[in-house]
C-alpha cells in the first residue's frame, strides 16, 4: 500500500475575515463521529461552550453560524475567505467542509475546500473565541469526513483527493494534526467507488466509525460500507444500488447504527416507485445484517406525506439525528423538485421517523415555504430542500433541522432553521437567514447552497 507522510503545506496560520465573532465560554468539546453517539447526531462544536456550530457556504466564503442556548441566530456568525483577497463571486471556495478535532486541543476545526477549476483546501483552527487562523494544505481534498477511525483516541480526516487530469483517490490522513498542517501518516482507503460525499458512524458497535462512500462504481451510482478497526480499514461493502446520498444513523435504538441511502433520480428506482426513495440497511454485530430485509421508503408509503411524481427527487438529500429526543434516529429527507399547488419545482423537506421496529412514516411531516408559520413564499424554481442538516445547536439533546434551496431569489439562497422539542421539529419562530444578515452581498451569492457535514 502506497504511503505519503504528511500533508504538505503552502503557507503559515493566516487571518481570517471576521463579522459578528461568538465568544465561547465553558468546557471544550471535540464532537467528531463516533461510536455509541446520541442519536441527535454529530454537531461540530469550533468555540467549545457545548453548543453546535454549523458551516454554510456563500461563493467565495465559508460562513460559520455559532449556536447557543437559544439556537441558532443571523447574529451569532463568523465569515472565512481563502486570504486571497479576491471578492469573486464566482468562487466555490466553502463548497466543500467537515468539522471535527484535528489537533486535540478540545476544540473542533473546520476544513474547508474549494471546488473551483483550482482546488484547494485549508483548516481553520477551532478556540475559546471560535475559528481562528488558516493553514493553506497543498493537498486538493473533495469529500472528506472527520473521526477517530483506528480507534487511537485521535481524530483523522478521511478525504477524496484530487490527484488532476480527471484522476482521484481516497485517503486516511491519520491524526493528530500540526498547526503546520502535518499528520502522523498517509495511506490510501479503498472505498470500491470514486467517492462523492463520506459519512461515518458505528455499524458494528465496535466503538470504532465506520466510513459509508457514495460516488459512482464506473458509470453507475453506488455507495460502499468500509468498516473501520483498530487494524486499519477493512475491505468495501458494495450495496450495488443506485443511490446519491447517505448517512449512518441507529434509527432502531439497538446500539447499531444503520446505513440510510437517498435515491433521489428517476433511474435509481426499482419498478413501481415514483419520484424517489429512501432505503435503509440495518447493522448488526457483522457490519449490514444479512437477516433484517432493508427498508425501502417513498411518498407513496402510507403515511407519508404528499405523492410520488417523476421528478420530485425525494432523497436527493438526507441527513439524520434525533429531533424528539427518544433516542431513536430520525431522517431529513430533501424533495426539492416537489411541485407545490401548481408552483414547479419550488421544493419541500419531509422528516421520518426512527422507532424500536426501524424507520417509519408514522408521524412523518412534510413543509415548504407556503407552509404557515414557514418564512417566505413558494416560488418556481426555488428548489427548498436543496441541502438538509439536522444538528443539535443549542444542547438539549435533540436534532433542530436546518435547510436551504438552489435558487431562492435566483442567487441569492437562503437558510431556514426549525427547531425542536419533545414532540419533534416545529415551525414555531422559524429562523431565516440571507447573505445580507451576515453583512454579504446578496446577487449570484448562493448563500447556504452547501452545508458542512
Amino acid at each position: 500500500m502506497r504511503r505519503v507522510r504528511r500533508l504538505t503545506v503552502l503557507a503559515t496560520v493566516t487571518a481570517v475575515s471576521v463579522g459578528t465573532v461568538v465568544l465561547g465560554a465553558g468546557s471544550p468539546a471535540g464532537a467528531a463521529p463516533g461510536s455509541k453517539a446520541s442519536a441527535a447526531g454529530k454537531s461540530a462544536d469550533f468555540n467549545g461552550d457545548g453548543y453546535g456550530d454549523l458551516g454554510i457556504s456563500a461563493n467565495g466564503h465559508a460562513v460559520v453560524m455559532y449556536g447557543a442556548k437559544t439556537g441558532l441566530s443571523g447574529s451569532r456568525h463568523q465569515v472565512l475567505s481563502d486570504g486571497s483577497g479576491s471578492a469573486d463571486p464566482y468562487s466555490e471556495f466553502g463548497d466543500l467542509m467537515t468539522g471535527g478535532d484535528l489537533d486535540g486541543d478540545g476544540y473542533d476545526d473546520l476544513v474547508v475546500g474549494d471546488t473551483g477549476p483550482v482546488p484547494a483546501t485549508s483548516i481553520f483552527w477551532g478556540s475559546p473565541k471560535g475559528l481562528s487562523g488558516r493553514t493553506p494544505l497543498s493537498f486538493s481534498l473533495r469529500s472528506m469526513i472527520v473521526g477517530d477511525f483506528d480507534g487511537d483516541g485521535k481524530n483523522d480526516l478521511v478525504a477524496k483527493v484530487d490527484l488532476g487530469y480527471g484522476r482521484a483517490e481516497t485517503r486516511l490522513f491519520r491524526g493528530p494534526f500540526g498547526r503546520d498542517g502535518a499528520n502522523a501518516s498517509t495511506s490510501v482507503v479503498n472505498t470500491g467507488i470514486s467517492s462523492g460525499s463520506l459519512s461515518a458512524g458505528d455499524v458494528n458497535s465496535d466503538h470504532i466509525p465506520d466510513l459509508l462512500a457514495v460516488g459512482r462504481h464506473g458509470n453507475t451510482a453506488d455507495a460502499s460500507l468500509i468498516l473501520g478497526s483498530k487494524n486499519g480499514f477493512g475491505p468495501p461493502k458494495d450495496f450495488s444500488t443506485m443511490v446519491n446520498s447517505g448517512s449512518l444513523a441507529d434509527v432502531d435504538g439497538d446500539g447499531y447504527a444503520d446505513v440510510v441511502l437517498g435515491a433521489g433520480l428517476e433511474g435509481y428506482q426499482p419498478k413501481g416507485v415514483v419520484g424517489g426513495s429512501v432505503v435503509v440497511h440495518y447493522g448488526s454485530a457483522g457490519g449490514v445484517s444479512t437477516t433484517r430485509k432493508p427498508v425501502r421508503i417513498s411518498q407513496d408509503t402510507a403515511g407519508v406525506p404528499g405523492t410520488g411524481e417523476k421528478y420530485d427527487r425525494f432523497g436527493f438529500h438526507l441527513d439524520t439525528g434525533d429531533v424528539d429526543g427518544d433516542g431513536y434516529a430520525d431522517v431529513a429527507i430533501g424533495v426539492m423538485q416537489e411541485s407545490i399547488s401548481g408552483v414547479s419545482t419550488t421544493g419541500a423537506v419531509t422528516v421520518l421517523r426512527g422507532s424500536s421496529k426501524g424507520l417509519t412514516a408514522t408521524g412523518a411531516v412534510s413543509w415548504h415555504q407556503n407552509t404557515a408559520g414557514v418564512p417566505g413564499v413558494n416560488e418556481p424554481y426555488d428548489m427548498f430542500g436543496w441541502q438538509v442538516s439536522l444538528i443539535d445547536m443549542n444542547g438539549d439533546g435533540r436534532s433542530e433541522l436546518a435547510t436551504s434551496t438552489d435558487s431562492e431569489n435566483r442567487d441569492e439562497g437562503n437558510l431556514w432553521y426549525f427547531r425542536s422539542g419533545s414532540k419533534g421539529l416545529t415551525t414555531n419562530q422559524v429562523v431565516s437567514i440571507g447573505p445580507k444578515t451576515v453583512g454579504l452581498t446578496a446577487k449570484y451569492r448562493y448563500f447556504a447552497r452547501w452545508l458542512a457535514n
